[in-house]
């Protein structure tokens, strides 16, 4: 129950700096820092299991 606690906490966050980087006149610097949040972000989210499935069409038997 944590585990998705944190993983919604860390949800809400991408889109949050997603909307602001949408809405706010960013300058192509600033705008790059919000897609690296957001990666990073989206990179804590993620448990290995997850980024299989995402990468590998949904299959996270076998992730070749």
């Amino acid at each position: 129950m944590e585990n998705l606690t944190k993983q919604q906490l860390t949800l809400s966050r991408i889109q949050l700096i997603a909307d602001i980087s949408q809405t706010a006149q960013c300058n192509p610097k600033e705008f790059l820092v919000m897609m690296s949040l957001i990666s990073e972000l989206a990179g804590q989210a993620l448990t290995d299991e997850n980024q299989n499935a995402v990468c590998y069409n949904g299959s996270t038997d076998d992730p070749h």
